[in-house]
Formats: structure tokens, sequence, C-alpha cells
């Protein structure tokens, strides 16, 4: 399901991401944001007291997030797994989600790539969806902004399941003991429309989470849940080899589109965002349970833990869209041990934590008097900077019409996108050192993130001019 057309072309964006040097050249300190505290706040998300190179940074969070426009309900997950195990979810009645993403095989089939409708197979590995709750774009590609709408994907994938949306409502319609199962799971629209479906779905999924590891009890103070080797892979992973560059956080993914060098003609999220530079890039995959989700790669393409080592040894396609962050391994036999040690650490030895859905955030009343917006907004916005695949702040408030100058001083290349009923502004890519204007010319939210590195998100709040 590709995006629609940008709203500005990679050569426009090119030509209008250059900016006056002397503004640039004090970086992104707080002298540059001095006084601007009352249109931005700063980044609140994603930063634990843990330094990555501590165990602690990768503890489970305590509960699962939901997303507000579909929130958590006991009846909704009932009604999700059931429809993930219905064949009516296929236009012939002959498929589930359940036949490619097998609950015995981990959520997986354990194939390089499953049949197609066709016969032949599809051109993609099945993805692994045990944490999805914790993701930002979906597929392999990123094509769907949120899980509600990738779990509609593969049924109407003429050559995975090829049911239309009308079609699976008629089918599950035709079934009566449905029509309390959704009344029960969306008691203010107890209708079965396909919207619902994927609510239904996407709610199940969320539920679904990675097991319990000996890093896990590692990580909670059990110093010998796992092997002096482990430990020393650790260590390596998070510093000499480079691994947590990618997979970084406690499901060890940055959720961000990366060509490590397969070999193919796939253009993966290059394809989506109609950006060249970002051709053969594909979302990291998390690593729990890492050791049973043979074959490897979004390809299926290498059957092993230690032929995944030996691709960032050099066995990779030398190409100028390879991520800056592709690790070149360097590694002695001990320490290629060490970090298989590891890797199999983060294997599933053990339940599910017990599951809790996050609480939906409570807004408190302010005490303090209330300031006229437009007497806190300056005349000229502030500068947001991208480094570390995120942006500066993670909040900005704007006017109507005026523009936020967005620059990468990262060594990545970045892109900065919003989605607003159904506008949508794409900046193209801008490379280290260049800078995007990003228009707001309407009141209202916009949610504001790099279409190539999902985790660097910002809310941008537009009041009149």
């Amino acid at each position: 399901m590709p995006m629609s057309k940008p709203m500005s072309s990679p050569t426009r964006s090119r030509t209008l991401s250059l900016i006056v040097a002397g503004l640039i050249s004090a970086g992104f300190s707080a002298g540059l944001f001095g006084g601007a505290s009352a249109v931005l706040s700063a980044q609140r998300a994603g930063a634990p007291d843990a330094s990555p190179n501590d165990p602690a940074y990768y503890a489970r969070p305590a509960a699962v997030p939901f997303p507000a426009s579909n929130p958590y309900a006991d009846a909704k997950v009932k009604l999700g797994e059931r429809l993930f195990h219905d064949t009516a979810l296929s236009g012939a009645g002959d498929r589930a989600c359940a036949s490619c993403h097998e609950p015995g095989k981990g959520f997986q089939d354990g194939r390089a790539a499953a049949d197609g409708l066709d016969g032949a197979p599809l051109g993609r590995r099945t993805p692994y969806i045990g944490d999805a709750a914790w993701g930002e774009r979906y597929f392999w590609d990123g094509r769907a902004a949120s899980l509600e709408e990738q779990a509609l994907g593969p049924v109407q994938n003429p050559r995975e399941m090829n049911q239309t949306l009308d079609g699976l409502v008629a089918a599950l319609k035709a079934k009566p003991d449905y029509a309390p199962l959704f009344a029960a799971a969306f008691p203010e629209a107890p209708q079965i429309t396909a919207a619902n479906i994927g609510k239904a779905l996407a709610t199940f999924e969320r539920t679904i989470l990675s097991g319990d590891t000996a890093f896990d009890r590692w990580v909670a103070g059990d110093a010998k849940a796992v092997s002096d080797s482990a430990k020393r892979g650790f260590d390596l992973f998070t510093g000499k080899a480079g691994c947590a560059s990618c997979h970084s956080g406690w499901a060890f993914t940055d959720h961000a589109f990366h060509d490590i060098g397969l070999p193919g003609d796939d253009k993966g999220r290059g394809a989506i965002l109609g950006e060249p530079s970002v051709d053969h890039a594909f979302k990291t995959p998390g690593l729990r349970n890492v050791g049973n989700r043979a074959p490897y790669m979004h390809d299926g393409s290498i059957a092993t833990l230690e032929a995944v080592l030996d691709h960032y040894a050099g066995n990779y396609v030398d190409r100028p869209t390879l991520s800056p962050d592709l690790p070149r391994l360097t590694l002695t036999a001990g320490e290629k041990a060490d970090l298989l040690a590891f890797l199999r650490s983060l294997d599933a030895s053990g339940p599910a934590p017990a599951f809790k859905p996050e609480a939906p955030p409570v807004k408190v009343a302010s005490l303090a008097p209330v300031i006229p917006v437009a007497a806190t907004l300056p005349a000229i916005p502030p500068v947001v900077g991208q480094r570390g695949k995120r942006f500066s702040v993670a909040e900005v408030q704007l006017r109507a019409g005026q523009t936020l100058t967005v620059h990468n001083d990262d060594n990545r290349e970045h892109n900065v996108r919003y989605e607003r009923e159904g506008k949508e502004f794409n900046s193209g890519v801008q490379d280290p050192g260049q800078s995007a204007l990003i228009p707001f010319p309407e009141a209202g939210h916009y949610y504001v993130f790099c279409g190539i590195h999902p985790k660097m998100k910002m809310d941008v709040d537009v009041v009149g001019p």
C-alpha cells in the first residue's frame, strides 16, 4: 500500500535546504534555543537513565502501550484472536493470519518465504509480530502507518489472502456468533466493519509478547543468569561490533530502515518513499528470541546466526545506499563465539511476563496562570536539529503560515514528513549538513516524523495567525 504522492519533490527539497551557515555553526545548544522554552520542549521519550552499554538500559517496559484511537479492551482481544484464526479472512476461505504467523512457531512460519496463491514464493519473509505494540511503521518496507492498517494488508493482497474488505465484512456478517462479539468489543459502534476488524486484530497482536530470557534475568540482577561468554558478547554488541547502532533499545531494534548490502532488486523503503538514496533499505528486526527465528533477513536468504555474522564481516554488496550504521565486523573466532553466546541469551526460555496494558495518560489541570499562546510565540521559529535518529525537541508551537527549519546535524541521511487530514508533506532526503524548510499552512496538530528513522518524531501545534 504505497503512500500518496508527496507534495514536494526531493529536488525542490534540496534547493530549499540551504541555510545561513552562521546560524548552524552555533550547534544545537541551549544558547541557540535560549528564551524559547514557551514554544519548545525537550525530548522526553526514549531516554532511559542507564547508558546503552549498561544491561539496565535494555529492561522490558512495565506495560504495553495502546493508541488512544484503539484503547485496550478484553473483549477486543477475544474478538481479535478469533479473527486471527478465521479462514473467512481469505477470499477462498482457506487461509488465516495464523497460517503464516503460526503460534506454535513463534508467530512465524520458519520459511524463507511463504508460498503465494499463485504457487510462487512471496518476495519477503513472514515477519515476526511479537512485541509489535512498540512498533512505528509496519511491513518490511514500512508502508503501513499503524498496526491496524497492517492487519488488513495481507487480507487484501491478491497473492496472500485475496479477500476484499466488502467480502470480508459480508463473510463475518454471515456468521451469527460474530455480531455479539463485535457488540462487546465496540459498544459505542457495534457494527461489523473493516475498521473494527482491523482494530480487533491489532489489539490482539499487541498482546503477543516475547518470552522471558536469560538476558532479562541478568538485567534484573541475576549475575549468574548468563555465561561469561555472553557477557563478553554483550560488550562486543554494544561496543566494538557496533550492533547496537541499529539493534537498540529493549527490543533490540531502532525501528528504522537500513540497506545492509543484501543482493537483489527489491527497493524496499526506497520504493515507498520514492527516494533512490534509500533503495534496498528494510526495517531493522528486533532480536528477542532470535536464535529460534531462522532463516534471517527480509528475504530469508541467510540460514544461520553464524552466517549473519559472516555477512557483516564483508559478505555484503558494496553500493552507495549502504547504511552508515552497517557494522564491518573484524572479530576473532573467540569474539564471534562470545557474540553468538550473547545473541542466544535473548532466546525465550520462559513465558512472557504478565500482560499489563499501559494506562491512558491523565491530563491534570494546570494551576499556573494562562498566557495567551500568541504572546509567547517568537516571530522567527527556532531551528530544530536531527541527530542520533532523534529531533532535538519533542514539541514545537508555531503560527499558521510559518515554516520550521529542520537541520540534519547527523552522519546519516534524514527525511521530514507529516500526514494530516489526507494531506502530506515530504521533505525528500537531507544529507548530513543540509536543512529543510517545513511549511505549516493551517492551524491544527501535526505529527512530524522521519520516514527513514520513524522513532524520530515531533509534535507541532499550529495556532491561528
